[in-house]
């Protein structure tokens, strides 16, 4: 199974994020819908969903998996149910999806049915009450290493995950310099050779909860000294590594260079599994205050489904019910949770004064 470590307060989002008012106010009329179809047998209330869902005829999503594969994956559920008008935004980041979402609720506008977001975007939502309740039997099918991610109250359903970790170029790095951990990066060997995107607070979040405050502050300062490369892009950065401008990516998406090896077998492209690798976990959640429930739901339940995991994986990315396309069992992830908010902006300041040298 792959092995998960969860920093202290990973799971925010969970139980603690509702205030008493909010655990005890009335359900939406949604939410009467979702409590009623949770008495029902998974058959049953599957049948439910699709006759709503027929006679609303409409749901409108917005998808975080961006550009063509957001649009390819929707596409499949369209050709499932053509008889749902999918309205969809897919060139949207997740922090935007949830300030979209508490934006329109905030105002009184309802345009917005379901969001697929990272849980760590979800917080500012979920504390104001803007998500329903949709206990679903669909997150039954979620890997048991991975049901730790899902809600208990059914406010989201964990339908993939992405990972940030390091890689290589395999001619310009020798097999007894290759990296193994994260402070392997502070060798001087690499010095002016690794690279990183400009500060992201997601990044950071998953260091700090790999190595804690202390130990991160003490990687910022050598990586800082070792003089790395800080270009943005994630995409870009593997390409000119691949390319031999620089050695190492000391953060990026793993896929985007497996997905170039695999397309170019020659591609001197390796990447580093001894080290804990930075896990994003994505969504979806439904509005409180959906004009469509059937079809909102129906989508979620979709997500989980075979052909929608199937695509996922097929895509090199994060399945939450079948193994993953191409990380070993026994990878160490780790959530990248936010730390409290002073930690936050010590190590947001520390990142660009150390790393960055920006005084």
């Amino acid at each position: 199974m792959l092995r998960s470590i969860i920093a202290a307060g990973c799971l925010l989002i969970g139980a603690a994020t509702l205030t008493v008012a909010q655990q005890t106010a009335e359900l939406s009329p949604a939410e009467k819908i979702y409590a009623e179809l949770a008495k029902l047998s998974p058959e049953e209330r599957e049948k439910r969903l699709v006759d709503g869902a027929r006679k609303e005829g409409r749901v409108v999503i917005v998808h975080t998996l961006r550009g063509e594969l957001g649009r390819s994956h929707l596409a499949i559920f369209r050709k499932k149910y053509p008889f749902l008008n999918v309205e969809a935004t897919t060139d949207i980041g997740s922090q935007d999806a949830g300030e979209r979402l508490f934006a329109e609720a905030t105002s009184g506008r309802n345009l917005t049915d379901v969001i697929s977001v990272s849980l760590t975007d979800l917080s500012e939502v979920l504390r104001r009450n803007y998500i329903a309740r949709n206990p679903t039997p669909a997150t039954t099918a979620v890997l048991p290493q991975m049901q730790k991610y899902n809600d208990p109250q059914g406010r989201w359903a964990l339908f993939f995950w992405s990972e940030h970790g390091m890689s290589y170029n395999s001619n310009m790095v020798p097999k007894d310099k290759a990296p193994k951990q994260w402070e392997d990066l502070c060798d001087p060997f690499f010095k002016g050779s690794v690279s990183f995107d400009p500060a992201e607070a997601r990044f950071i979040a998953g260091l700090y909860a790999i190595m804690g405050e202390e130990r991160l502050m003490k990687f910022m300062e050598c990586i800082g000294k070792n003089n790395p490369i800080i270009q943005r892009g994630h995409t870009q950065r593997i390409e000119l590594m691949l390319a031999g401008d620089h050695m190492v990516q000391g953060d990026n998406y793993l896929y985007h260079g497996l997905s170039i090896k695999r397309k170019q077998p020659s591609a001197p492209y390796e990447m580093v599994f001894s080290a804990p690798i930075v896990a994003g976990m994505g969504a979806s959640a439904i509005n409180r205050t959906t004009q469509y429930p059937y079809a909102a739901a129906l989508y979620v339940d979709w997500t989980l489904t075979k052909e929608s995991q199937e695509f996922i994986a097929s895509r090199l990315r994060g399945p939450v019910t079948i193994k993953h396309p191409y990380l070993p069992d026994d990878i160490t992830l780790v959530e990248a949770a936010d730390p409290p908010k002073e930690v936050a902006d010590r190590l947001m300041e520390a990142w660009l004064r150390l790393v960055e040298r920006k005084r």
